[in-house]
């Protein structure tokens, strides 16, 4: 009986790491309209005068979040190293029209969990369902972005009945079938010795939206009149850096992923240099029903690039998920211009 569930879990594993091009059922490249580098933001959330931090005492202690919008929540799980101030604000703005949109710091950072010194992608999953649970959210979209991506795959697999829907963007895919961060590009990220600003706007930006963000990118950062731009410690580095490491070695997630329910939208920079296009490939591959939307000319911040398109594509999401989680026969992007192919 041994040997036959040891068979069992080899034939599982093998088939979770299958190519992703053998496994991926749509996969859509688009081009969104050229957005204004600098936008004007007519209702900015962060610059609301009645915006105020807020603490929520949860069992994993206490997590600092801002709250926003009216309409279903939307939940934002922020990267590596990053801050709510990471979160483009003309973005924000556009999820807020429609949505009740609740962003909020990672543990170790600001007031969030300030003593912490455990980062799992358990730990961190768990944060997130317990101020999900905090503020009684129901019929929840939850989106990460970068490694924020990684803790909202856990989150999916660990609360299967809890989750409505998730969105992916620019995430991790998890073990072998994963391409980890550039170890030069993990050093400019992680703040090594000679990192600048202009070195860190090189890896997030593709080389034709360059100088625009070198222009635009502090003055469209999420800004609360309250919020202090935290540091972030070695301790918080540390343990970001080892969750990293970990899933990219966890062959286990890659077989668990595929038991997951919630509606799951992908969405990927064909220009990301962080986290190259093949993360997303391979979780298209492994989330029955997913859809993966490839953004042409986008780096790994795309939202800054295209806050309102990008915003609009998860509206279409959640709007068509609203009615039935797997399918969605097109996300409404406005203008924007799409060319489509499907990978059987």
């Amino acid at each position: 009986m041994r040997h036959l569930q040891a068979f069992i879990v080899a034939i599982a594993c093998a088939l979770a790491l299958l190519p992703a091009s053998a496994l991926a059922r749509d996969i859509h490249d688009i081009q969104l309209p050229a957005e204004s580098p600098c936008p004007d933001v007519a209702h900015r959330p962060d610059r609301d005068p009645a915006l105020h931090q807020q603490i929520a005492h949860t069992p994993s202690g206490d997590i600092a979040y801002y709250r926003f919008g009216h309409g279903s929540p939307v939940v934002l799980q922020t990267g590596y190293r990053a801050t709510v101030a990471e979160w483009d604000a003309a973005f924000l703005a556009a999820l807020g029209e429609k949505h009740d949109v609740i962003v909020f710091d990672n543990r170790g950072v600001g007031r969030s969990q300030p003593g912490a010194v455990s980062f799992t992608v358990e730990d961190m999953a768990g944060d997130a369902a317990a101020l999900i649970d905090a503020l009684h959210l129901s019929d929840v979209t939850v989106i990460g972005w970068s490694m924020g991506g990684a803790i909202v795959q856990q989150l999916a697999i660990d609360r299967p009945a809890g989750l409505r829907r998730i969105v992916l963007m620019n995430a991790p895919a998890p073990g072998r079938l994963g391409v980890p961060v550039p170890p030069s590009i993990a050093a400019v990220l992680s703040g090594a010795p000679g990192a600048t600003f202009a070195s860190v706007m090189r890896v997030l930006f593709p080389p034709a939206a360059l100088d625009a963000a070198q222009q635009c990118f502090r003055a469209n950062m999420f800004s609360p009149a309250d919020y202090g731009s935290p540091d972030i410690t070695a301790t918080v580095t540390q343990g970001q850096a080892a969750l990293l490491r970990d899933w990219a070695g966890d062959d286990a997630t890659a077989v668990a992923l595929k038991a997951v329910q919630a509606g799951t939208l992908i969405v990927t920079g064909a220009d990301d240099v962080v986290l190259p296009r093949q993360n997303s490939d391979a979780l298209a591959g492994l989330v029955s029903g997913a859809r993966l939307w490839v953004v042409a000319s986008a780096g790994h911040a795309m939202m800054y690039q295209y806050p309102d398109a990008l915003a609009a594509l998860i509206e279409g999401f959640i709007r068509q998920t609203g009615r039935s989680h797997g399918h969605m026969p097109g996300a409404d992007a406005g203008s924007a211009q799409m060319k489509t192919r499907t990978t059987p």
